[in-house]
């Protein structure tokens, strides 16, 4: 079972004696959506991932809180609180965990010691009325209706995702708040150029060279921004999912680095 963190479940995997890694999931994944990562690095680390607001089974969005000028920033908030207790730490996060996870590593770098952003949603932000929305709405609502069409339709979409993967992603979607979903949030209303931009703590940004976020252009921006601190790396062959798709190549980047700026 999670324990609780305020507002937050928290799921946690690995060993309590190590350091800790802090993963934050994508839109309409869970905390339970790591488990591939959790039998790679569990013995190295303990591992806290928590279900984002409106996810799994942490609270749900209240109505104020979506109609707010930034329904985001109420996820952002929880999480770093949770950083405050279990902090300093490392840092992972995937596509809108990623840009949760790039906000946390600008403004709290007393408490990261090094962060992972796996395709992060470094874009500018997409409004509740848009195609991707009214998509994600549907998709959703039809990977809830039944959890082992959902894992066959993951599975035969998704053929080299490692098998332990596919369940806690079709659960996930029954689990998420629908409010949320058709509110099509989830990016900071903080531009992503000024967040990488402030970033003073080393992190590593992995993206893939297909139906990714960080497409050759955007990879062009960030490396405008001079920022030393990001190291960006493509994973060929590897969409949106990197850890997921190409999972050895992932984790052949991504270990021995975390395990670097682990101390």
């Amino acid at each position: 079972m999670p324990r609780r963190s305020g507002p937050l479940a928290v799921h946690e995997y690995g060993d309590p004696s190590r350091p800790t890694l802090l993963a934050l999931h994508g839109i309409t994944d869970s905390g339970e959506c790591w488990a591939d990562l959790a039998d790679r690095l569990g013995a190295s680390y303990r591992i806290l991932a928590p279900d984002a607001l409106g996810h799994g089974a942490s609270d749900r969005f209240t109505r104020e809180q979506l109609e707010s000028a930034d329904p985001t920033e109420h996820m952002y908030a929880p999480l770093e609180s949770l950083l405050d207790e279990v902090g300093p730490a490392l840092v992972m996060g995937h596509s809108m965990g990623g840009g949760l996870a790039a906000a946390l590593t600008a403004r709290r770098p007393d408490l990261v010691r090094a962060t992972v952003l796996e395709d992060p949603v470094w874009f500018d932000r997409f409004g509740g009325e848009d195609e991707m929305t009214r998509e994600r709405v549907a998709s959703t609502a039809a990977m809830a209706a039944d959890e082992q069409e959902a894992v066959a339709w993951c599975r035969a979409n998704n053929p080299t995702w490692p098998e332990s993967e596919y369940l806690p992603w079709a659960r996930a979607k029954a689990a998420v708040d629908p409010e949320f979903v058709r509110a099509g949030v989830g990016v900071l209303e903080t531009p992503w150029r000024e967040i990488a931009s402030a970033i003073r703590t080393p992190t590593l940004v992995v993206t893939g060279d297909r139906e990714v976020i960080l497409h050759e252009p955007l990879l062009a921006e960030i490396e405008a921004l001079g920022n030393a601190r990001l190291e960006v790396h493509v994973v060929p062959d590897a969409g949106h999912g990197i850890r997921r798709e190409r999972g050895d190549a992932f984790h052949a980047l991504v270990d021995p680095w975390l395990a670097e700026h682990a101390s």
